[in-house]
């Protein structure tokens, strides 16, 4: 289950209140109720946990104004998990058979793979790599995508989000404290106002990125245009490039749904696969309704959508 990837570290000086404790428990007390965001507080760490990885700790940003707060950037959300887990893949990632990272982070030769369940078979898997490939991550919040992508083997991987310094300054701490020294020149922090393609980072960066990722950004239709716009001026124009997106319908099928429905193709861009996938890897068809639009929010908030897109073919 994605939550159990996730645990909370207070700081060290922090005395629990009741409260707190009873709210680290609601999952086990109430389990229906799946928990689906982690963090809000900058002075406690996310520890997520992979399997080929293993832990990696991660800080959220303390927004400076409402407008920021706005962006939810200072959560984990579990579609950020899910991307973390397809991009990063089951097998040693960019360690070569036999090498070891010191730091203990790469699964070392012979060990167990314990993932499972995310994956129909081998084929897919290869189709959420990022091995060797050149990662754009929009809307990075944390940035833990980007990171696994790194890890898993990417050529370059540029994490991004809107444009304010408290959130790329965070993203930066968490690439340094969870990418070894040498990798992380393959790696930058850029700020990104989706829909901005006149940016020098925008024209400089044109048609350059063969994956792009985007965990939990479709929760504000008024945006769905400028991120596909985003997405496809970033695209590589290589029939093999793909756009992942996943997302959370904690904030309703509604909002998600004219994206893919209308927007993708609107702004030039086909769905090549999408699926709805709940947090233990069950499937089902994607459906822009269920239920005459009375979906119930406890049920409706362990389902993610789960989709890659790329160009319209000509």
């Amino acid at each position: 289950m994605l939550p159990s990837l996730i645990r909370l570290v207070p700081p060290v000086s922090s005395i629990p209140e009741p409260e707190d404790l009873f709210a680290s428990s609601l999952g086990s007390i109430f389990t229906d109720d799946l928990r689906n965001q982690h963090g809000d507080d900058p002075n406690t760490l996310i520890v997520y946990k992979s399997s080929v990885f293993g832990e990696m700790e991660l800080s959220v940003a303390d927004p400076s104004g409402e407008n920021e707060r706005k962006k939810f950037a200072h959560y984990l959300w579990n579609a950020g998990v899910l991307m973390g887990e397809m991009v990063g893949g089951r097998g040693t990632g960019g360690v070569e058979d036999g090498e070891s990272r010191d730091s203990g982070v790469w699964m070392r030769e012979g060990e167990e793979d314990a993932k499972s369940g995310w994956w129909t078979g081998d084929e897919e898997e290869k189709l959420w790599s990022v091995r060797g490939e050149i990662v754009l991550e929009l809307g990075a919040g944390v940035g833990l995508a980007s990171i696994v992508s790194a890890l898993a083997g990417a050529d370059e991987v540029v994490i991004s989000d809107y444009p304010a310094p408290e959130l790329l300054a965070n993203i930066t701490r968490n690439v340094e404290n969870n990418v070894p020294e040498s990798l992380r020149s393959c790696l930058s922090v850029q700020g990104h106002e989706w829909g901005t393609l006149d940016s020098t980072f925008s024209k400089a960066n044109a048609g350059r990125f063969t994956r792009i990722l985007a965990a939990d950004c479709l929760w504000m239709p008024h945006e769905h245009h400028n991120l596909a716009r985003s997405m496809l001026h970033f695209l590589s124009p290589s029939t093999d490039a793909r756009v992942f997106v996943i997302a959370g319908f904690h904030t309703g099928r509604a909002k998600l749904a004219p994206f893919f429905e209308e927007v993708v193709g609107e702004e030039g861009l086909e769905i090549e696969d999408i699926y709805e996938m709940d947090a233990d890897g069950k499937r089902r068809r994607w459906q822009a309704e269920r239920d005459g639009g009375t979906e119930d929010h406890g049920e409706r908030k362990k389902w993610l959508v789960v989709s890659r897109l790329r160009r319209q073919h000509s």
